[in-house]
């Protein structure tokens, strides 16, 4: 999920691959679109980072790092509790658009 997290990295790929006119624009969902992650800052740090990406991440780290990543992240989403405790967050993605030449079809 993270390997496309940067525009430079997304186009560097795109053109490897003989895409053209590449564009890459932030997309947000609506002001009323939050996913809700978990009920307190202390349970969505959980989550996120015992599943998918987290996990593999944490994974890699050692205990001193491991512990630090997670109190950063808990104290990080405590600013997004809202009132009844569940910790809300709005998703953010690139919409990616890009040309295929009609000889792309014979690169390696």
């Amino acid at each position: 999920m993270f390997s496309l997290a940067a525009p430079d990295r997304i186009r560097d790929v795109l053109t490897a691959a003989g895409f053209t006119g590449i564009t890459v624009n932030q997309a947000q969902a609506q002001a009323q679109a939050y996913g809700a992650w978990g009920h307190g800052a202390e349970d969505a740090a959980e989550f996120l980072l015992g599943t998918g990406p987290g996990r593999h991440l944490i994974e890699q780290a050692d205990p001193t790092a491991r512990v630090l990543a997670r109190r950063t992240l808990t104290d990080h989403l405590h600013d997004h509790e809202a009132t009844d405790g569940t910790v809300r967050l709005r998703s953010t993605s690139w919409l990616v658009t890009a040309d295929r030449p009609a000889d792309a079809s014979d690169r390696p």
